[in-house]
C-alpha cells in the first residue's frame, strides 16, 4: 500500500514492490539495510510496517504479522491511510486465524475513503473473506462483486477471481469455484497468488481430479515460491514428486 501524496517514500515503495513480486524475505530484510536521509516521515514508517505484516503472513508467520501491528494506533491516528491500513490488515489476519467476529470488527473500522483508489478492491476482498467467516454469504458475494468492479491493478483483477471462487465454495458451488480458480490461473498476472492456487488444487482434489490438482499445486510452488502456500502445496504433492511437475 502506498500513499498518493507527500514526499517520495523510497523505502515503502521498495517494500511494496518486493512483496508484489513475492520476495517476502527480501522485503523483511530491506529496512535493516535502508539508510534514511532527511526529515522523518511517520506516515511512511507506519505504511512500511503495515506492508511488512503482509510479508510476514505470506510466509505463514501470522502471529508475527499481528505483533508487528501492535502499538501503532497512537501514531496512525493522525494518518487516515494508516488507520484504514491497520484495520484492514488486522481483519485479514484475524479472518485467517479463526477469529471471525474480531475480523468483522476490524474490517468495519477500515474506511474505504481513507484508502487510495487502487486499493479499494482489496478492501472489498477482505470484506468478502471476513463475511464468509461469519456466515454472511450473500454479503460476501456482494463484496466480491464490488471488489471485482473496483479493481484497477492487474493483481487485483486476478485476485477478484480467486475471491469470487472462495465465495462460491462457501455455498458448496464447487464447479463454479473451480472454474473461477482456473480463470484466475490463466490471468496474465502471474506473481504471488499461491494461496489461490493452493485453494484451486484443494478444490480439484475434492472433485477427484487429482492430476489437475497436482498441476495446480505445482503452479503455487512455481509462482509464489517463498509463500507458506507453496510449502503446503509441496506437502500435498508429497516427498516422491517428480521435480518436472514443478514447471507447468
Amino acid at each position: 500500500m502506498t500513499p498518493n501524496t507527500g514526499r517520495p517514500r523510497i523505502l515503502n515503495q521498495a517494500v511494496d514492490m518486493l512483496i508484489a513480486a513475492g520476495c517476502y524475505v527480501e522485503a523483511l530484510a530491506l529496512p535493516e539495510r535502508f539508510v534514511a536521509h532527511g526529515p522523518r516521515d511517520s506516515a511512511c514508517e507506519l505504511l512500511v510496517q503495515i506492508n511488512l505484516a503482509e510479508a510476514e503472513y505470506n510466509l505463514g508467520r501470522w502471529s508475527a504479522a499481528w505483533d508487528r501491528l501492535r502499538g501503532l494506533d497512537p501514531l496512525a491516528a493522525a494518518f487516515p491511510i494508516a488507520r484504514a491500513g491497520l484495520a484492514q490488515q488486522r481483519a485479514w489476519i484475524a479472518a485467517h486465524t479463526g477469529r471471525a467476529d474480531e475480523a468483522l470488527h476490524h474490517w468495519q473500522r477500515a474506511e474505504l475513503s481513507d484508502l487510495p483508489r487502487p486499493y479499494h478492491a482489496e478492501h472489498f476482498f477482505t470484506g468478502a473473506v471476513v463475511l464468509i467467516g461469519v456466515g454472511r454469504y450473500d454479503a460476501a458475494r456482494s463484496c466480491a462483486v464490488a471488489g471485482a468492479a473496483a479493481a484497477i491493478r492487474p493483481s487485483s483483477m486476478r485476485n477478484a477471481l480467486f475471491i469470487r471462487a472462495r465465495v462460491a465454495a462457501a455455498v458448496n458451488d464447487w464447479t463454479r469455484a473451480e472454474s473461477l480458480c482456473r480463470a484466475a490461473s490463466e490471468h496474465p498476472y502471474r506473481a504471488q497468488g499461491g494461496d489461490g492456487l493452493l485453494f484451486w488444487g484443494d478444490l480439484l482434489t475434492r472433485l477427484d481430479r487429482l492430476a489437475e490438482a497436482r498441476q495446480a499445486y505445482a503452479l503455487a510452488i512455481e509462482r509464489d515460491r517463498q509463500s507458506q502456500s507453496a510449502c503446503l502445496a509441496a506437502g500435498r504433492l508429497g516427498p516422491g514428486r517428480d521435480e518436472s511437475e514443478l514447471t507447468v
